[in-house]
């Protein structure tokens, strides 16, 4: 199977999921045997994450992913590729802040089309796609990504996350789907997370059950899959090793840190976000809804299986230092 994983395209390599999959795939802890190249395509070379990844080995390309001709070169002669997609068009100069980033509308599924044009045309024979958690709920309760996107209240990310699942099913490769629920890291980050001493942010309703997982595991399992692509072949998998309320996992962290009664959990009130960002309320609704609809108490299990090292919420806080290097006087901070 070497000749066809031998070498690896990560798109987009700088959110906190592909960065974790580049580790992966350059790490000797899973897998030390398979250590493909890898290649990256990147808006601004000259930034801090695209400069770390060129020094872990990374070969760098300049481009963005709707841009074809980019995204020709950085295909040419690859193997296989991890496709990540993101709706936040960023600005060059900016450092790829996700806080001054734009937010566009079918940007997703533009990024998706150019990539997999480009892949069935190198003859490339693996695809990993990360898609969000419950794309096959939404499809049953719907039966089609296009009678969803009929509807007046679906959310876009899900809608866009279909239509891409069906690309990627259609492109003629073996294709792997990694369903991902809510990342640990962005409970800790400067994208969406603990800011300021005490106070733990929540997307999600106070009460609603929220699917976690680690970045780094997610990394380690499209590794997994790069790595038998016959076994992951037109697989769904939905990794989680926790299911929490932001109640639970306030508490966890509190437990963990020695601060039990100084922490809350806030929350942005569901109609304010639908006034700022319908777009995200709705995909916090669609989220919620499957996440009570569907026991993912089997999806926990296959993960602890597939993966025995995953960590939960709790062995997660104390690996990262349970936020200890974090400045809480500065205004956003993630964990080092």
């Amino acid at each position: 199977m070497g000749d066809c994983r031998d070498c690896v395209v990560v798109f987009d390599p700088l959110g906190e999921v592909g960065a974790a999959t580049i580790r992966a795939l350059f790490s000797k802890e899973k897998i030390p045997e398979f250590r493909p190249r890898v290649r990256t395509l990147v808006q601004d070379p000259e930034c801090k994450a695209a400069k770390a990844l060129e020094e872990m080995g990374v070969v760098l390309y300049h481009g963005d992913m709707t841009d074809a001709k980019a995204v020709e070169k950085v295909m040419d002669g690859a193997d296989a590729m991890v496709l990540l997609t993101t709706s936040l068009k960023f600005k060059q100069g900016t450092n790829l802040d996700p806080k001054k980033a734009k937010w566009v509308r079918g940007l997703q599924v533009e990024q998706a089309r150019t990539v997999i044009r480009s892949a069935i045309k190198n003859e490339l024979q693996i695809v990993v796609y990360m898609s969000v958690v419950g794309t096959e709920y939404v499809l049953e309760k719907y039966k089609s990504a296009e009678m969803y996107n009929k509807k007046w209240n679906r959310s876009i990310i899900y809608g866009e996350k279909l239509i891409i699942e069906d690309m990627v099913k259609a492109s003629g490769m073996m294709w792997t789907i990694i369903q991902t629920p809510m990342v640990m890291e962005l409970l800790a980050s400067a994208n969406q997370g603990i800011t300021k001493k005490g106070k733990f942010p929540s997307a999600y309703k106070r009460t609603a059950s929220v699917g976690l997982i680690s970045c780094e595991d997610i990394g380690k399992l499209a590794k997994m899959a790069l790595y038998n692509p016959d076994d992951w072949d037109k697989q769904y998998f939905t990794p989680m090793t926790d299911k929490l309320t932001p109640i639970e996992q306030c508490e966890i962290l509190a437990q963990a840190r020695g601060e039990i009664g100084l922490w809350d959990v806030t929350c942005t009130p569901r109609p304010l976000l639908f006034m700022m960002k319908p777009h995200w309320a709705r995909t916090l609704d669609t989220a919620e809804e499957i996440f009570e609809k569907v026991d993912h108490g089997a999806a926990i299990r296959a993960t602890k299986k597939v993966l025995p090292e995953a960590v939960n919420l709790r062995e997660w806080y104390q690996k990262k230092g349970l936020l200890g290097n974090m400045d809480w006087t500065e205004p956003s901070c993630v964990v080092s």
